[in-house]
């Protein structure tokens, strides 16, 4: 291979598939994070995982790009509806909120 064929390779958008994996990192990570709260963890732990049931649901086709805007706009009808009395300091929208905002955020470092 050539060298600049490899750096074409490497500058390539991802595919639907490979951000899916990238968002399975940012469930994980968020995951953890809400399991570590300090306040009303198993409120945040529960709309992580809410949100984690949400995105399985999403068929990954298209562009990474189809495929995230799927993902944040299913995520976003969640946010909006979501709300867990349990919580004394949050309603677990917030979390929602924090997981489609690092979508977003690796949908914009990929170039999308």
């Amino acid at each position: 291979m050539k060298p600049k064929q490899r750096c074409l390779e490497t500058t390539m958008a991802p595919s639907a598939a490979q951000f899916r994996d990238i968002i399975v990192a940012i469930m994980a990570d968020r995951h953890a994070a809400a399991s570590a709260s300090p306040y009303d963890w198993k409120v945040c732990v529960g709309a992580v995982s809410a949100a984690q049931g949400e995105f399985e649901k999403v068929v990954v086709a298209g562009t990474a790009h189809d495929y995230a805007t799927t993902v944040i706009a299913r995520l976003e009808q969640l946010r909006d509806a979501y709300y867990d009395p349990d919580g004394e300091y949050t309603s677990g929208r917030s979390d929602i909120g924090t997981v489609i905002e690092k979508i977003r955020k690796a949908l914009k470092s990929v170039g999308q």
